[in-house]
């Protein structure tokens, strides 16, 4: 059954278990973040992109105010709760300054194959062995690992949209393999052209030809 949520739409994506912090200054941001605080409520982040929301977003609680100015504006710290989609947006809320929508919060199956995880493991391993990223990770059995990784792998705004709208951890991996999948080959590309132009110009000892 949907439910209500203040929005606040960013140009970006936050996942569930993600934390986020924010420097909020404008007055419809200041009222939903001090109700948040007061009445210990949530609200929504959809991300907005190609001008208008998308139709999936994140319920996000407030976790700590690290700072209150003078003007009312706040430092804080939030983290994402589960993902939604949004049924419908709601431009001005009665009485409020900020809008709202009615969302459906989505399930999440956090179950994964063994040999899917395994293989993104060792994709992400050579992405970022390519990209020479200094990125490293030991665990790939954590829970929703999926959401952990989705910000260290080269997805564009609307593939990560995608990814918070499937509801299956299984899925999600799937989705992050077929995009290494693609991607890898090109970086792969790339090094051996890096390489090609690295060797340009330096003094070589050739082996002689035999004709």
């Amino acid at each position: 059954m949907p439910k209500f949520l203040p929005l606040f739409p960013l140009q970006l994506v936050v996942y569930p278990g993600e934390k986020l912090k924010l420097h909020i200054f404008e007055p419809r941001y200041k009222q939903l973040l001090s109700e948040c605080r007061d009445d210990q409520a949530t609200f929504g982040l959809p991300a907005y992109l190609e001008g208008k929301l998308a139709e999936y977003g994140t319920e996000m609680r407030l976790i700590n105010i690290f700072k209150t100015y003078e003007d009312g504006e706040m430092d804080v710290l939030t983290e994402g709760v589960c993902a939604f989609h949004l049924e419908h947006f709601q431009r001005v809320v009665p009485e409020k300054m900020y809008s709202g929508g009615d969302v459906t919060i989505l399930e999440n199956d956090s179950e994964a194959y063994a040999v899917t995880t395994e293989e993104l493991a060792y994709q992400y391993a050579r992405f970022h062995e390519l990209l020479r990223s200094g990125y490293t990770r030991d665990n790939f059995h954590a829970k929703n690992i999926s959401f952990q990784i989705a910000h260290e792998v080269g997805l564009t705004i609307q593939q990560k949209v995608h990814m918070l709208s499937l509801q299956r951890e299984a899925e999600r991996q799937i989705m992050l393999i077929d995009h290494l999948h693609a991607i890898i080959p090109v970086l792969e590309g790339a090094e051996d052209t890096r390489k090609r132009i690295k060797a340009n110009g330096h003094f070589k000892t050739l082996p002689p030809l035999e004709f």
